[in-house]
C-alpha cells in the first residue's frame, strides 16, 4: 500500500491496486465520526458506441443510466439494507462515469461489504426491463419541466456536433423504450469489471481494514482484458446551434452563454494539464466568478440576480459555460460576450484568487464528501490523485496566465435563453 501526503496536511491518502485491477483510494480523516464511500465505474451516458474484442457495439442513448437503475434490483435492495442503520445510499450517472455511494456514521464494515458485492452481479429479466422503461420515462418527463435540467441538456445539444456528449444522459424517449435485457447485460459485462473501476473511501475509517475487506469480498471478481473501449466521433470547432430561445413556466429569464475552445490552441505552451486547468478556472473566475468586480457591478446595476460558471471538456475541446438569472437577458448576453472577449486580469486579482483556492483546499479536507469528490475529479481528469494541489497553485504565475489569455479564441459559442411564457409579448 502506497502513502501520499495531501498538501502537507496531517491527512494522508492510502492507495493500492489489487491484482484484479481495482484501484482503492482511502483518506482517513481524524476527529470525524462520519464516512463516505463510492464505487466509480468508468462508463457513462457518453459511451453509447464501444468496441469489445474489435467488435463495434452501438447502443441506445440513456443505457448507462438505465443500467444504474437495474443495479438496484436486489433480493434486499440497497435502500432497505442501508436504511437499517440510517446510512444514505444512492447512485448517479454522468456523461463519463457511474457511481454508487453511501454516507453514514455507523456500521462501516457492513456498508462497505454490501457496496463491494452490490456491483459484482446483475440479475434482470425482460419483465423488469419493461417495467423500468415506464419508470424512466416518468423521470424523463419530470426533467422536461425543470428549467435547469432543460438548460443543461440544451447546452450540450447545441455545443456539440458529433460527440455523443450532446445526448441526454437519461436518453430520448424513443431510445428508452428500445433498451433490451441483452444490451444491458452487454454493457454490464463490458464495463462493470474491476480493472475499469475504483473505490474511494474517506472519513472515519482504517485504511488497512478497508483494503482487507475489499480483498476478501472481491476474491471471485476477476480482471477482464476485453473492457469496452468507447468510440467518439471527431468533433469540429463550430457549434451545432448558435442561438435558441425556449418558453417555460418560470418567473425570471435564465441565460446561458457557452464557448467551445479547441485544446490545440494551447498545446504549444507546454503546460502540464493540471496547471492549465487551474489557470483556466482562475481566468474565468477572476473575470466572472463570485468574487469578481464586474459581477458585483452588474448585480448593483440589476443585470442579474444570480450567476455561476462551469468548465467542462472532451478530449479535443473545452466548454466554458456562463449562467445567470436576469430580468434584462439581452443586455446581459451582450455584456457577457463583450466582457469575455476583452478580459482584463490584473496581478492583484490573480494573487487573491490563488489564496481563495488554497483556502478552499484546506477547508475541503475537513469534509469526507468533499474529499471524496476531489479525489474523483482528479481520477477522471488525470487518471491519478494530485496530492500537492496547494503547492501547484502557489507555483502558478501571472505571466503564464496572460499568455493563456492571449491564446483564447471565443468565436465558437451558443446562446440559450429560457423565458417566461409570452415573455416577448409583454
Amino acid at each position: 500500500m502506497k502513502e501520499y501526503k495531501i498538501n502537507n496536511f496531517k491527512e494522508k491518502l492510502f492507495y493500492e491496486e489489487l491484482e484484479n485491477g481495482l484501484r482503492i483510494f482511502v483518506v482517513p480523516i481524524k476527529n470525524k465520526t462520519s464516512f463516505a464511500a463510492s464505487i466509480v465505474v468508468k462508463y457513462g451516458g457518453r459511451d453509447i458506441s464501444f468496441k469489445t474484442n474489435d467488435k463495434l457495439n452501438n447502443t441506445p442513448t440513456g443505457i448507462a443510466h438505465f443500467l444504474e437503475h437495474k443495479m438496484f434490483e436486489r433480493k434486499e435492495d440497497p435502500f432497505t439494507y442501508y436504511g437499517k442503520f440510517g446510512t444514505d445510499v444512492n447512485a448517479a450517472t454522468s456523461d463519463d462515469y457511474t457511481c454508487y455511494y453511501f454516507i453514514g456514521n455507523k456500521c462501516f464494515n457492513k456498508s462497505l461489504k454490501y457496496l463491494i458485492n452490490w456491483i459484482q452481479t446483475i440479475d434482470i429479466n425482460e419483465e423488469q426491463v419493461k417495467k423500468e422503461q415506464g419508470i424512466i420515462l416518468e423521470e424523463a418527463s419530470m426533467y422536461k419541466d425543470n428549467p435547469n435540467r432543460v438548460m443543461y441538456n440544451k447546452i450540450k445539444e447545441n455545443i456539440f456536433v458529433n460527440d455523443p456528449k450532446k445526448n441526454k444522459v437519461i436518453g430520448t424517449d424513443e431510445d428508452i423504450v428500445k433498451i433490451t435485457k441483452k444490451e444491458l447485460e452487454l454493457c454490464y459485462n463490458s464495463f462493470y469489471v474491476p480493472n475499469n473501476m475504483c473505490l474511494i473511501v474517506t472519513g472515519n475509517v482504517n485504511p488497512n481494514e478497508v483494503i482487507n475487506i475489499v480483498k476478501d469480498e472481491t476474491k471471485n471478481f476477476k480482471r477482464k482484458n476485453d473492457v469496452g473501449k468507447p468510440v467518439y466521433n471527431k468533433e469540429p470547432d463550430n457549434v451545432s446551434k448558435d442561438y435558441e430561445e425556449i418558453e417555460m413556466k418560470i418567473g425570471i429569464p435564465k441565460v446561458n452563454v457557452s464557448y467551445k475552445i479547441n485544446k490545440e490552441l494551447f498545446k504549444k505552451l507546454n503546460i502540464k494539464q493540471v496547471e492549465f486547468d487551474l489557470y483556466l478556472h482562475f481566468l474565468i473566475s477572476i473575470a466572472l466568478g463570485s468574487t469578481s468586480e464586474i459581477r458585483q457591478k452588474w448585480i448593483e446595476e440589476g443585470l442579474f440576480t444570480d450567476s455561476f460558471y462551469r468548465i467542462t471538456e472532451i478530449e479535443s475541446h473545452y466548454v466554458i459555460e456562463l449562467y445567470a438569472d436576469s430580468n434584462k437577458p439581452d443586455e446581459l448576453i451582450k455584456k457577457l460576450k463583450d466582457n469575455i472577449k476583452d478580459l482584463i486580469i490584473d496581478r492583484e486579482s490573480f494573487e487573491r484568487e490563488k489564496k481563495i483556492w488554497i483556502a478552499n483546499e484546506i477547508k475541503s479536507i475537513e469534509n469526507p464528501l468533499s474529499t471524496l469528490y476531489n479525489i474523483l475529479d482528479d481520477i477522471l481528469d488525470y487518471n491519478e490523485f494530485i496530492p500537492n494541489k496547494i503547492e501547484i497553485i502557489r507555483s502558478l504565475n501571472y505571466k503564464t496566465l496572460e499568455t493563456i489569455k492571449q491564446n483564447m479564441v471565443f468565436d465558437n459559442n451558443t446562446v440559450i435563453k429560457i423565458v417566461p411564457i409570452n415573455y416577448n409579448k409583454n
